[in-house]
């Protein structure tokens, strides 16, 4: 279950394929996906809590892409922002500017925007932090752009492409073929971003252990 009492979202499949894309070789336990899915949800949440406040303040019914973009500025730190901000801006453009297909050829959002993450997964969060229970101008019900689903579905795979690489570089240095908890522990602790981001969302890897370390004192003298 979410922060909010909602089910999680399963982005387990999705994960697992931008995985093989950045390590064919690499495979990743069942707890560990899990643990790279409830990430993917909180930070997903957080984004689209923003996005509805940054909607709502503005006096607009309709949640834009920009506000999303806004928002994952706001969530994400330093270069995590500037990169997903980039992947969210590229996937929204191709989705414009794609073909929708006719009766007989159906292209779904995630092939139009040339994502692996499908927006439609990603615009629950939208719908539940902007629109359900919620109303805005005057009694209207909120409602969600095209392309802002599009930009979160984006940012989400940025950000399990960039955990994928850096916990797979830590299994191969292991010398294991799958990425376990650990893994994402040790990967998410040595780098500086991520873990202002976990600290952000609140949110910590279960089962990963603890850093290595060896007190100095047991350190061979230097000659």
């Amino acid at each position: 279950m979410s922060e909010t009492g909602e089910p999680e979202v399963n982005f387990s499949i999705y994960i697992y394929k931008v995985l093989k894309q950045v390590h064919p070789g690499t495979g990743i336990t069942s707890e560990a996906k899990a643990q790279v899915n409830s990430l993917l949800n909180v930070v997903a949440e957080a984004i689209s809590s923003k996005a509805a406040f940054i909607c709502h303040k503005d006096k607009k019914k309709t949640l834009s892409s920009r506000m999303v973009q806004a928002a994952v500025r706001l969530v994400l730190p330093g270069e995590l922002a500037k990169h997903a901000v980039s992947e969210g801006t590229k996937a929204v453009t191709k989705f414009i500017t794609s073909e929708a297909g006719g009766r007989g050829r159906p292209i779904t959002q995630q092939a139009r925007a040339g994502l692996w993450f499908p927006p439609a997964r990603a615009e629950r969060f939208l719908r539940n932090a902007h629109c359900t229970g919620r109303e805005y101008n005057g009694g209207l019900r909120g409602a969600i752009g095209s392309g802002s689903p599009v930009y979160l579905a984006a940012v989400l795979e940025y950000l399990s492409a960039e955990i994928s690489e850096l916990a797979g570089n830590c299994a191969r240095d292991q010398r294991r073929t799958r990425i376990t908890s650990r893994c994402l522990y040790i990967a998410m602790q040595n780098d500086y971003e991520l873990t202002d981001l976990v600290k952000r969302v609140e949110w910590q890897v279960y089962g990963g252990g603890v850093l290595p370390n060896v007190h100095a004192a047991l350190l061979p003298e230097r000659r």
